[in-house]
């Protein structure tokens, strides 16, 4: 069993560390995503360009580069290229609203997920199980970003109404009955695409 789970935590390791290899290799090799071209701006010399990748560490073998922001990930010292911000400060800041949305979404979404899944189950194979099964398709189909932009409209904008706030977020020691309003619709339009997923799992 110790070995097992040694190979499995290893293996997750080794996963970990080659998706953040291709996904830094994505962003800054491919064309157009040289951070030394975008900060020095349009109107950069060669020699300008050249000096920001040698400040920055860009000159170097991408192994290297990759891994010396692993290292400053680890250590808390990983800074944007663009404003010179601690990135995992940054990080630090929004995970409250980041718990905020996954916590309530989730409750929603297994709390229904439960409750159409036992709905299908008591009605199997008759016309409601079929219209769950139709609903469910539909909301693991879209996506998230646009649906956000639907409701945001429907219910923010003046689309139905405009009782929904439209963005911002208060933190839950501010104002808890803010906090839980701001929410709730991000909740429902994150939930409504695992709500289908769980009910008919």
């Amino acid at each position: 069993m110790v070995a097992f789970l040694i190979r499995r935590t290893f293996g997750m390791i080794l996963v970990l560390l080659a998706v953040s290899f291709v996904t830094y290799l994505i962003f800054f090799k491919i064309p157009g995503g040289d951070p030394a071209i975008r900060i020095a701006g349009r109107t950069a010399t060669d020699a300008n360009i050249i000096a920001i990748r040698q400040k920055l560490g860009l000159d170097q073998n991408i192994f290297v580069q990759w891994w010396d922001m692993m290292k400053a990930l680890l250590s808390g010292q990983l800074i944007s290229y663009y404003d010179g911000t601690n990135v995992v400060q940054q990080i630090k800041e929004g995970m409250p609203a980041t718990f905020s949305l996954c916590i309530g979404a989730g409750i929603i979404w297994l709390g229904f997920g439960v409750l159409v899944g036992t709905i299908s189950a008591v009605s199997a194979g008759r016309f409601s199980d079929r219209a769950i099964t139709a609903l469910a398709l539909v909301g693991i189909s879209l996506p998230v970003a646009w649906l956000g932009l639907i409701m945001r409209y429907l219910f923010s904008e003046g689309g139905v109404s405009t009782v929904m706030p439209d963005g911002g977020y208060v933190p839950l020691t501010t104002n808890p009955a803010q906090w839980f309003f701001h929410l709730l619709m991000p909740w429902f339009t994150l939930a409504i695409l695992f709500i289908g997923f769980y009910g008919r799992v």
